[in-house]
């Protein structure tokens, strides 16, 4: 079970990362900065959920949801938006244990 519950959480992850890209082509200069550096963020997550390194989440959230929402033009870009919320929340809810 723990290895279908990092699967579905590196499947969430990936589509945040789509996500961000599509944003990264209709927001301003200052905001492609901020995505890249989140990109990079999520890209450590990803490795670190394959690698077997993230920690349980123990009801915590992720962090996802919270950048995104530094910047109201960000939140305002639904899918971008809907994507982190749902890798935060998956996290918090379904991964307090991995085993």
């Amino acid at each position: 079970m723990n290895l279908d519950k990092r699967k579905i959480l590196l499947k969430k992850m990936k589509k945040l990362i789509e996500e961000i890209d599509k944003a990264i082509l209709i927001v301003g200069d200052d905001k492609k900065e901020y995505l890249y550096r989140f990109k990079s963020v999520v890209n450590q997550l990803i490795k670190k959920t394959k690698d077997g390194t993230l920690p349980p989440s123990n009801g915590g959230l992720i962090g996802t949801m919270r950048a995104i929402s530094e910047y109201d033009r960000l939140t305002s870009i639904s899918e971008l938006y809907d994507a982190a919320v749902d890798v935060d929340l998956f996290y918090s809810k379904e991964c307090c244990k991995w085993k």
